[in-house]
This record gives structure tokens, C-alpha cells and sequence, in this order.
């Protein structure tokens, strides 16, 4: 029995070309156009989700502070409006005290002037 010995010779292994998704595959196709309709649609979709949650975190950064303002404002009005009432009641509590003063004066010269009709008719 001969051996023969077989030449080795490797061969050279084929370059494959990388692995095209199917959308890759299919993108100059009938049915790419719109899958690639779709898919901006989608992103843009994405994008209007992402303004609107900048969005809304800016308004209620907003709210937040013109709140705290709007409190600090209502804080002022309610000491303002309570000083002014104090005032008022009193304003009305010396403008009563002046009419007590006249009826107690008109009441005594009633009095002192009953007291002498009385004593020069006896």
C-alpha cells in the first residue's frame, strides 16, 4: 500500500459579505418605502414626546415658582387687609364712642333741663 500524501492546500476562505437586515434587504423594494415612512413617522413621534416632556417639566417649573410667588403674595395681602381691618374696627369703636359721649351729653342736658323745669314749677 502506497501512501500518498495528499497536498494540503487550504483554501482560502470566502469573504462573505455582511448579513443585510431584512429591512436593508427590502429597502429598495415596494415594500421599503414605506416601512421607511413608517419608521420616520415613528421617530418623529418620539420627538414630539420628548418636546412635550421638556415641556410640561418647564411649565410645572413654572407653576412652581410663579405659586410660591402667588403665595408669598397672598401672605402680604392677608397682613395688609388685616391691618386695614384693625384699623377700621378701630375707627368704628372711637366713632361709637363719640356718639355714647353726645347721647350721654344731650341725656344730661335733658336731664338738667327736666330737673329745673320741674323745680321752678313747684
Amino acid at each position: 500500500m502506497t501512501t500518498k500524501k495528499r497536498a494540503t492546500t487550504k483554501k482560502s476562505a470566502a469573504k462573505k459579505a455582511p448579513q443585510q437586515s431584512i429591512f436593508e434587504k427590502l429597502e429598495d423594494s415596494a415594500v421599503g418605502t414605506p416601512i421607511r415612512i413608517a419608521n420616520k413617522t415613528f421617530l418623529a413621534s418620539l420627538g414630539v414626546v420628548a418636546m412635550m416632556q421638556t415641556e410640561i417639566e418647564k411649565f410645572q417649573t413654572d407653576f412652581e415658582k410663579k405659586f410660591d410667588q402667588l403665595v408669598k403674595d397672598g401672605e402680604k395681602a392677608r397682613a395688609r387687609y388685616q391691618r386695614q381691618f384693625r384699623k377700621f374696627r378701630k375707627d368704628v369703636a372711637e366713632e361709637i364712642d363719640e356718639v355714647v359721649e353726645e347721647v350721654k351729653e344731650d341725656v344730661t342736658e335733658l336731664k338738667d333741663s327736666i330737673v329745673e323745669s320741674v323745680s321752678e314749677a313747684a
